[in-house]
């Protein structure tokens, strides 16, 4: 046996601990002396822990996977799931431990998970520049499918300036528990998956009625009161990350996305939070020019692989 195997296990989660992203956060910090960008999800995930519904009885996803080597996890794999049916899967291993098949395990693990949960499709991340991460991928029958720039604005170079639409009609709305229904309807028209859509509505209506991430950081974005959209901010020690963003079709074109956009960047920066951050899709023209409008940068590129489960 590889001396990197010994004294190792496997340990499998609902929900990462304080603890667990404190570990893992200095396992990212280790690879990331590689040049290597991640999307772990860290903070959102330490929040699910603290959201959590004790009171939710449904079956739950396995949702993390942590190989450990002395006690210290060296290798790790997590699913994500923002709104729609497909699970995003990400992961790393330090430096010193590749090569010997530890995160297929854990990957092997996940599999079988996302089956048991009738998953027929699953989305791989790697960073563009990673050559680990896109072999592995391409080693377990990954398809590329598109990539997304992170984009990133330092409040140093961020300026306020106005719009065409009529910023004191575009509100943003921190969700409440009474919001659930219309955060579920908005997360069918802007995220679903088409093919799978009809089949996990009435699946999966009831747990998700309960899912205690539902309304963390998610702000609904309202004209005159009434909702065009929804947008999720979250929060860590060095930045605020805007995600899950979008407006109602019926809506789009009309300036309301930038003025929700610039509110959701004076939300962040009143916060204190010294950068903005967020991802957004290498194809996508309209929402770059908002983006770039508004003075972000890309900084990295994602890519990401369809798998057939």
């Amino acid at each position: 046996m590889n001396d990197n195997m010994k004294n190792g296990y496997i340990l499998m989660k609902e929900y990462l601990t304080e603890k667990d992203c404190a570990e893992l956060a200095a396992l990212e910090g280790v690879v990331k002396k590689e040049g290597i960008n991640l999307k772990l999800e860290l903070d959102y995930k330490k929040n699910l822990l603290d959201n959590k519904n004790t009171a939710n009885t449904n079956p739950c996803c396995m949702k993390e996977y942590l190989y450990y080597s002395d006690e210290k996890p060296v290798s790790y794999l997590g699913i994500c799931s923002f709104g729609g049916n497909i699970y995003e899967l990400n992961g790393m291993t330090h430096p010193d431990y590749r090569g010997i098949g530890l995160f297929h395990g854990l990957y092997d693990h996940a599999l079988a998970e996302c089956k048991r949960f009738g998953k027929d499709k699953l989305l791989l991340l790697t960073d563009g520049k990673s050559e680990s991460g896109i072999r592995f991928i391409e080693s377990v029958g990954g398809d590329y499918a598109f990539s997304e720039h992170r984009m990133i604005l330092p409040v140093s170079e961020y300026v306020s300036t106005g719009s065409n639409a009529d910023v004191s009609q575009v509100t943003l709305r921190e969700a409440a528990t009474e919001d659930v229904a219309l955060i579920h309807r908005l997360d069918r028209i802007l995220y679903a998956d088409e093919v799978e859509q009809e089949e996990e509505e009435t699946a999966a209506d009831g747990a998700r009625s309960e899912d205690p991430t539902l309304l963390v950081n998610t702000y609904l974005i309202e004209l005159t009161g009434e909702c065009v959209g929804k947008i999720r901010i979250d929060f860590s020690e060095t930045e605020g990350f805007i995600y899950g963003f979008g407006i109602l079709p019926e809506y789009r074109g009309k300036g309301y996305g930038k003025v929700a956009l610039r509110e959701a960047l004076r939300i962040i920066f009143d916060q204190g939070m010294p950068v903005a951050a967020l991802d957004v899709e290498a194809k996508n023209d309209r929402a770059l020019s908002i983006y770039t409008g508004c003075g972000f940068r890309a900084v990295s590129e994602m890519r990401y692989y369809e798998v057939r489960v």
